[in-house]
């Protein structure tokens, strides 16, 4: 039992597991939400306008907020924490409380600015809609719109629980975000259409934040607005986040992009193609996210403390773990992709053309599920290591290979093009983020000046 023990340590990293079990969880929300899609409106405009419309503002969401969270927060405020005196814990606790402030100041601006701007973007970015699902969209982005406010707010206290590695609470936001489509879906459909499931994610939005709130508070966070926007950790904060402003959205607007091209493709291929990128994603959100995330804080401990060792085992057993289960995931997925796709999706609208389009095109992407996968303890230790540029020569350089290559594919080989394209793509960020680790902690095994080098590490396993 204790070899048992010390393999699954070895293998799974602290929370690891956790963060697993409640991603699969978000992801069989998910498949009941989109089981009822599927059913209620096909592969059709409706749901075209729906899934479109969410696009936009994360794309703002992650330019104005994400990219100024986890990357500079979670390595500052474990820094201040680990001062381990009640002044460290205070400037912390001030540090993250502007975080906070600036976040939901900032997203409420861009949010009244998309609301305003909704018809623009309808006629300019989703052109190949015609004129009925162009205004349907124009709505269901603007109610869309106030659930990224709520976001802001709840990304930032998310934060503050994987610093503390307070997992639970963190992972159940995203399955009560996903409850609330549902629930709008089923009970609101009926009287609304497509706009049942909007209204539904706005309050599930809610949900998402009041439960972050409830774990900020727990670990003696007090939610209140703050101003050091002058302080030096927000300095560095800042100094931090706009390069993370450049590459992060750059996610979201690949999605984007290859959503335009699907559109153009046929009708249907739009919807199949979120579906399908969905599907693709389960086993990257499940290990490669829930295991980096997991190792962020020792990652970030390590560094603040000069633990040289630590950090680079910690990252090579990560890598390594992950780009196992994520290949063998892939594998699995490819074999199984036509009879999970006809029973999760099939029925109702969703007949068999769809299923079959659907089918083919999630067999293409089963190959970028480890490419994936690695990107992301490669870029955590980046980022545990106060280093956000390279993360943006990565970033544009698989966006580049994409666009290019997609310029090639898509019209010689169609719809399976987009996913060649995008392979192609990850596999040059992955090279360039395995030259930047290489650099930082590889080849002179050193990194960097800690700034705390006499603090030690807590042993935190609590969430």
């Amino acid at each position: 039992m204790t070899l048992l023990r010390r393999l699954i340590d070895r293998v799974f990293p602290r929370g690891a597991l956790l963060l697993s079990v409640l991603s699969f969880g978000y992801f069989a929300a998910g498949i009941v939400r989109n089981r009822i899609l599927a059913n209620e409106f096909g592969a059709g405009p409706e749901l075209d306008a729906y899934n479109a419309a969410f696009r936009i503002p994360e794309i703002a969401l992650d330019i104005l907020v994400a990219s100024g969270l986890s990357a500079p927060f979670v390595p500052i405020f474990s820094r201040l924490l680990g001062t381990d005196d009640e002044a460290g814990r205070r400037e912390a606790e001030a540090f993250g409380q502007t975080v906070l402030t600036g976040a939901v100041a900032v997203m409420t601006v861009a949010v009244a600015i998309l609301f305003v701007a909704a018809p623009w973007i309808a006629d300019t970015v989703w052109k190949d809609f015609d004129a009925p699902t162009r205004a349907l969209y124009v709505n269901l982005l603007r109610i869309n719109c106030v659930a990224q406010i709520l976001f802001a707010a709840s990304n930032t206290l998310a934060d503050v629980l994987v610093v503390r590695r307070q997992f639970l609470l963190y992972g159940l936001a995203p399955i009560l975000y996903t409850t609330g489509i549902v629930i709008g879906a089923v009970l609101l459909v009926p009287s609304v259409g497509i706009y049942g499931p909007a209204i539904g994610a706005v309050g599930g939005a809610v949900a998402h934040v009041t439960i972050r709130a409830i774990g900020a508070h727990r670990i003696g966070f007090r939610i209140r607005p703050g101003f050091g926007f002058k302080t030096p950790p927000f300095r560095e904060f800042l100094a931090l986040m706009l390069p993370r402003m450049v590459s992060y959205p750059i996610d979201p607007i690949i999605v984007s992009f290859m959503t335009v091209l699907a559109a153009g493709v046929a009708a249907g291929t739009a919807s199949a193609l979120s579906y399908v990128l969905d599907y693709q994603f389960v086993p990257v959100q499940v290990i490669a996210i829930a295991f980096s995330l997991a190792v962020f804080p020792v990652l970030s401990r390590a560094y603040a403390v000069g633990d040289t060792a630590l950090f680079r085992r910690t990252l090579i057993r990560n890598v390594v773990t992950i780009g196992a289960l994520t290949t063998l995931a892939a594998v699995v997925l490819a074999i199984l992709s036509r009879p999970l796709v006809s029973i999760l999706l099939g029925g109702g609208r969703f007949g068999p053309d769809a299923v079959n389009l659907t089918a083919g095109l999630l067999l293409a992407f089963t190959i970028s599920i480890p490419i994936d996968g690695l990107s992301y303890p490669l870029s955590r230790a980046l980022y545990a290591t106060h280093n956000t540029i390279w993360q943006v020569a990565a970033s544009i350089s698989g966006l580049a290979v994409l666009v290019v290559a997609s310029q090639v594919l898509v019209p010689a080989i169609g719809v399976t093009g987009i996913a060649l394209a995008y392979a192609a793509g990850g596999a040059v960020k992955i090279a360039v983020l395995v030259v930047a680790v290489a650099r930082r902690v590889g080849r002179t095994g050193t990194i960097g000046s800690p700034p705390l080098a006499a603090v030690p590490i807590a042993d935190d396993d609590s969430g």
